[in-house]
């Protein structure tokens, strides 16, 4: 079982969603400097970010990351299910590595797996 581990708000102005996120709904947030990055804290953990991006494209899409151990695999059961690979395995800082596909549908998801801790 894979489950969501983590969604990505896409966003023009950082401190502007700051604001209405965190006015609408009470999150906090916390800025990861090493990869210019900022935390969306909804609960205990952090579990979501800002997409820093010069314009919000029509989808407007929200990305939900799911959690995997394998992201190459992953991405040839997606090949092999229709779906398209969007972003190949990608490094996150040291935390870890990410990629995005569409299903058949053109609906957009990412993958996410983290760097295994000793």
């Amino acid at each position: 079982m894979n489950p969501f581990g983590h969604i990505e708000i896409p966003t023009t102005n950082i401190e502007k969603a700051k604001k209405f996120y965190g006015t609408v709904f009470g999150w906090t947030f916390s800025h990861l400097p090493d990869i210019d990055y900022t935390l969306v804290h909804t609960g205990k953990h952090p579990n979501g970010g800002f997409e820093l991006v010069k314009r919000i494209s029509a989808r407007g899409q929200v990305i939900a990351y799911v959690e995997v151990e394998d992201i190459e695999a992953t991405l040839a059961r997606v090949r092999k299910a229709r779906g398209k690979v969007l972003l190949k395995k990608s490094p996150v800082g040291s935390m870890g590595w990410r990629a995005q596909f569409a299903s058949p549908e053109g609906v957009v998801l990412a993958l996410w797996q983290s760097v295994p801790r000793p």
